[in-house]
């Protein structure tokens, strides 16, 4: 396969020792890199070097859809087997030195082999990265509003332009290019490092192509437990808090149900119509669906807790009242009824409700025989799939007893015993689909989460607050909790350097290279790092 024209290979990096002119710059720079003294990582052209292999990775528009086909029937496909090229023209030393294979056509699975063991080492437990090589679309609606087009993989000099430089097309170049250092500079790893590059993220269990089948070879290799800790793109980087810088790698993510209800009802034409139609009846269970939130839990088991706890601890700017609620376990109901009133704080502590898609009705004159409503819930991880069944049925099985609707809910044999007196029966028929529980959560207090927080410190600032976190969406991660009890979902870059913020899946996403190479820095030293490292 050829590449395309509007994509051009970056040239290979070739690394010469260090200028007498460059050594100031690597001597500051050493300092907030740690061990990264005497790497190529500081050579002054190898930030364009990186720049431009993300640019070129951002070029090669790798979208992935909601259901889609199995690959070879379904062509959106192909685009994929274009960026497996790309990726072994542009990492020459990765694929020429590692074990490269390819998991069910577009699943990339990187091992590079432990080598040069001490004796009294003993064997050690693989160190695995997972990342994704997929993005969200672009809609052709939003065309005139991107700054440069979003497959253009645009560089000014200090931003990456485009759909998937951030997320998360960065860490993945940012990944590789810390490999094809370290190889370069004849890094002999004394624990194997495995890559996992997946490529259809939250398709949904079901329906996963890529890191579902991912999962299975390590699994097999190497057991359940097989590998001593996952580290997974997650939430990006440092932030500020309260006046304080925190890097929050997340130790735990929700669950995940999409729930419908249909509502099936008698046709006719609509001049002469019953008191309430399908929708009429769907209307008042949307209303009771989010009127009836779930219920905010802050519990030890819940990683927000002792994010805000050390947010008590440690900020500068925290109104006072609110530290002291929340290093009083006797007030921890002052603390959910601040969180509950900011969106993205409470989602952190309850099972959120998103009515998403609703549909009903073919004709103006006819009246509508289904309706129907599909909610998305991200699921706490105090709670569980079969809550959030049991919640639905609670709040409408009253309306199912009030408009004589026979209530099916998930899949039971035999309907609840509600008759409709109409010679035609009028149902509310509810389903689940996509489900997965919340996730297993990593424990703080493991010595590789000092690991994690050590590499924090030595690359992105030892000023940053370390603290673990509950991510509300959800990573490839869910097919890998076999493989490890160790799983951290985490993007190193400060935003900071972005003062406009993130823009990830909307309008003029971008990346700022210095962002770009704190990534690359950070991936060039975790793997070091852990390799050092003994439980």
């Amino acid at each position: 396969m050829v590449l395309s024209k509007n994509i051009r290979r970056p040239v290979p990096f070739v690394w010469t020792p260090s200028s007498k002119g460059s050594e100031a710059q690597l001597e500051k720079s050493t300092k907030a890199a740690g061990a990264i003294s005497g790497s190529l990582l500081l050579h002054p052209q190898f930030r364009d070097v990186v720049a431009e292999r993300l640019a070129g990775a951002v070029k090669i528009p790798t979208v992935t859809y909601d259901h889609m086909g199995p690959i070879g029937t379904d062509p959106r496909w192909d685009v994929f087997y274009l960026f497996s090229k790309y990726l072994e023209e542009t990492f020459t030393q990765v694929y020429e030195k590692l074990n490269v294979i390819t998991i069910n056509q577009h699943g990339l699975l990187y091992t590079w082999e432990a080598c040069n063991f001490p004796p009294s080492s003993g064997h050690q437990k693989k160190c695995m990265l997972t990342v994704k090589e997929k993005v969200v679309p672009a809609p052709d609606s939003t065309a005139n509003r991107w700054t440069h087009p979003p497959f253009s993989g645009h560089y000014d000099g200090d931003f990456i332009w485009g759909r998937g430089s951030e997320d998360d097309k960065s860490n993945l170049i940012a990944m590789l290019s810390a490999l094809e250092s370290l190889l370069i500079e004849d890094f002999g790893p004394q624990r194997t490092v495995v890559l996992s590059v997946g490529f259809d993220e939250e398709g949904g269990a079901e329906e996963s192509y890529g890191a579902k089948c991912l999962a299975n070879r390590p699994l097999k290799q190497y057991g359940k437990n097989g590998i001593e800790l996952i580290l997974d793109e997650g939430i990006a980087g440092v932030d500020n808090y309260f006046g304080t810088d925190f890097a929050l790698p997340a130790t735990a993510e929700k669950g995940y149900v999409d729930v419908t209800v249909t509502v099936n009802t008698a046709g006719g034409h609509s001049s002469t119509p019953p008191d309430y139609t399908a929708i009429g009846y769907l209307a008042r269970i949307i209303q009771a669906i989010e009127d009836n939130p779930f219920p905010s839990h802050l519990t030890s088991i819940n990683p927000t807790k002792t994010f805000l706890e050390q947010a008590a601890l440690h900020s500068k700017k925290m109104p006072s009242s609110l530290r002291a609620a929340i290093l009083d376990p006797s007030r921890s109901g002052e603390v959910i009824s601040y969180l509950d009133k900011n969106p993205e704080l409470r989602a952190l502590i309850r099972t959120s409700t998103a009515v998403d898609i609703v549909k009903g009705g073919e004709k103006a004159n006819a009246l509508p025989e289904t309706a129907q409503v599909t909610v998305n819930h991200r699921i706490a991880i105090e709670d569980s799939v079969q809550t959030i069944k049991d919640h639905y049925i609670e709040i409408l099985t009253p309306i199912s007893q009030k408009y004589n609707l026979t209530l099916l809910h998930f899949n039971t044999p035999t309907p609840d015993p509600i008759r409709s007196t109409s010679a035609i029966c009028s149902t509310m028929t509810l389903s689940a689909y996509d489900a997965l529980e919340p996730s297993p959560v990593s424990n703080p207090s493991d010595p590789r989460f000092t690991w994690l927080t050590e590499t924090i410190h030595h690359t992105l600032g030892s000023e940053i607050i370390v603290s673990p976190t509950l991510l509300t969406g959800n990573t490839d991660t869910q097919f890998y909790w076999d493989l490890s009890s160790q799983i951290y979902r985490f993007s190193p870059w400060n935003q900071k350097l972005d003062p406009r913020g993130s823009r990830m899946h909307t309008v003029d996403e971008r990346v700022p290279v210095e962002g770009l190479m704190e990534m690359v820095r950070f991936y060039w030293e975790f793997v070091r790092y852990v390799d050092g490292k003994r439980l």
